[in-house]
């Protein structure tokens, strides 16, 4: 998407699309929240296969499910639960986050995209889990006491698309990129030892 924002006017062009709004800081951020909230949206029914191909979906029509054999729920390590779901995130109660706290306070997040940066590498390195979801994210901010992301999702959309740290594929499969690891060895901000 590219987009362009200059005081307080918004203009975006998706393939000739074109939005554009002028107005009031807060007004500006609020359409340019809506319609990026619509557009992903959009692109995740698209490509989940649930389009509604321009027609609207009606109460009649019985929605198609999608059902996987018991093998390859086993296979993927689902044991009977949905998995992890950004857009209403649980805590792990099964994660060890009691060294998280000293993990965490060794540096100086100046966003979202870095915060999770650090709890994936945590997750990983630390804990040995190779494949972190959103819930064990999420559990990382909580225990570390940080604010959530307005978008939860949103927020590793960021961290893949827009900065490059991590791989998000699906919300049960998270893995910090070549350029992530380089960014936390070398450029992410630590807290001076005094």
């Amino acid at each position: 998407m590219d987009g362009l924002a200059v005081g307080n006017k918004l203009y975006v062009n998706i393939s000739k699309g074109i939005v554009e709004v002028e107005g009031d800081a807060n007004l500006v951020r609020e359409v340019y929240s809506d319609f990026r909230e619509r557009l992903l949206d959009t692109e995740f029914r698209v490509a989940d296969g649930r389009a509604t191909g321009g027609k609207s979906e009606t109460k009649d029509e019985p929605k198609p499910t999608k059902r996987r054999s018991r093998k390859s729920k086993e296979a993927s390590g689902s044991t009977g639960s949905i998995g992890a779901d950004p857009d209403s995130p649980k805590l792990d109660k099964d994660i060890d986050t009691s060294g998280l706290a000293a993990y965490f306070g060794e540096f100086v997040p100046r966003n979202h995209s870095e915060s999770i940066l650090i709890f994936l590498r945590f997750l990983g390195e630390t804990l040995g889990i190779e494949k972190p979801n959103t819930d064990q994210v999420f559990t990382c901010y909580r225990k570390a006491g940080q604010r959530l992301p307005k978008a939860f999702r949103q927020a590793f959309h960021n961290a893949s698309s827009r900065h490059g740290y991590i791989e998000f594929g699906s919300a049960n499969d998270l893995a910090v990129t070549t350029a992530g690891m380089n960014h936390f060895d070398h450029d992410l901000k630590r807290k001076s030892a005094d």
